[in-house]
């Protein structure tokens, strides 16, 4: 029986308070979401969360987080998402359309994608966007190949062929990571021509696994659950690692635009990386990265259910339960301003800023 071992992406670090001697009402939301961090809002009313079979293991983790603070409330994860509360999408074809009737919808969660192989003995090989082009586009057919050699001084790369597995309706992490090899050549690929395509990630992991010289472009949730090889990126002689480091790095370009109770991010390539904290220089980013948005699409009971559980999932310790099955957390910019906007009609947290001195 094969045991699955869990990699955690990013450690989640613990929210410092605001040391607030004096307010003067109104308190900013991105305030009272720092507040609201000490409070989880129990109701009982159903809340059922619309998401792929894929996503819903991540979701599952932190509805069970919420039932260990809430154990009397009913909030379960659903495929069927006709008749779902919340829908969590990062609106690829593999992952359910956002409802039309949603009122509140913000970012939940982010993934990434690389090219993974599986190459006995050949753990951490570095590929130029060009040769990345050349492997997806069929061009390069041997591991021994000299643009591969070019990045791998380190390795000898041996006489194997290559196997390009591919999925019909790649995630949108996927699709970001070829648009993002694509800004780097100046020539555009999106699709990969694979010698055998698959409905579904599992199916395809479980042919690559059994074949020597495999190559595919996966998302981090499918890479870290399976604890598959991947790739790191070379630009401009800059090895771009596939670590949290480079995660956060692209996640600081995110460029946020707020519409009412509608929050939505976008990646801006040209925007220059924060710092890592504690670090001098900020790592080179991993811009094959995406969102999952969550949305509210019915309204909501007299306990306000579903909104008290959407703004569960913006809290740090549940964003820690999506990092371990390899979805990365928000940021805590967009993290703290989505937690405002679900919350804003909830009730006030009960810690009064005045008294903190």
């Amino acid at each position: 029986m094969k045991t699955k071992k869990k990699i955690s992406i990013v450690s989640v670090s613990i929210f410092a308070l605001f040391s607030i001697a004096s307010c003067t009402p109104p308190i900013p939301p991105d305030v009272l979401a720092s507040f609201a961090e000490k409070d989880v809002q129990c109701a009982n009313g159903e809340v059922k969360v619309g998401s792929s079979e894929v996503a819903a293991i991540a979701v599952q983790a932190s509805i069970d987080l919420y039932l260990s603070y809430c154990p009397e409330s009913k909030v379960t994860t659903t495929t069927d998402v006709t008749d779902a509360n919340l829908i969590v999408t990062d609106y690829s074809a593999k992952e359910p359309e956002m409802c039309s009737t949603a009122s509140v919808i913000t970012p939940a969660m982010s993934k990434t994608s690389t090219l993974v192989y599986f190459v006995s003995g050949y753990d951490g090989l570095v590929f130029s966007p060009e040769t990345v082009q050349s492997i997806i586009s069929g061009k390069i057919t041997n591991l021994n190949d000299p643009q591969i050699a070019a990045t791998n001084e380190n390795f000898e790369l041996i006489d194997q062929a290559i196997t390009l597995f591919g999925v019909n309706k790649p995630s949108a992490s996927d699709i970001a990571y070829l648009e993002w090899v694509g800004r780097q050549t100046g020539k555009s690929v999106n699709e990969v021509k694979a010698a055998e395509l698959f409905d579904d990630y599992s199916v395809l992991v479980e042919k690559l696994l059994v074949t020597q010289g495999a190559f595919a472009v996966l998302p981090s949730n499918i890479i870290f659950d399976n604890v598959l090889t991947f790739s790191n990126l070379r630009i401009q002689d800059v090895d771009v690692l596939f670590e949290t480091n480079s995660f956060g790095s692209a996640a600081s370009q995110f460029v946020m635009e707020e519409q009412g109770d509608v929050l939505k991010v976008t990646l801006d390539p040209s925007i220059t990386p924060q710092l890592d904290a504690g670090q001098e220089s900020a790592s080179a980013p991993w811009q094959g990265i995406s969102i999952f948005d969550v949305g509210m699409c019915t309204a909501d009971d007299a306990e306000q259910s579903v909104r008290k559980f959407m703004r569960f999932m913006l809290r740090l310790d549940t964003q820690g339960q999506f990092e371990t099955f390899g979805y990365f957390p928000l940021t805590e910019s967009v993290r703290l301003k989505a937690a405002g906007i679900i919350g804003k009609v909830l009730p006030s947290p009960s810690l009064d800023p005045a008294t903190l001195g």
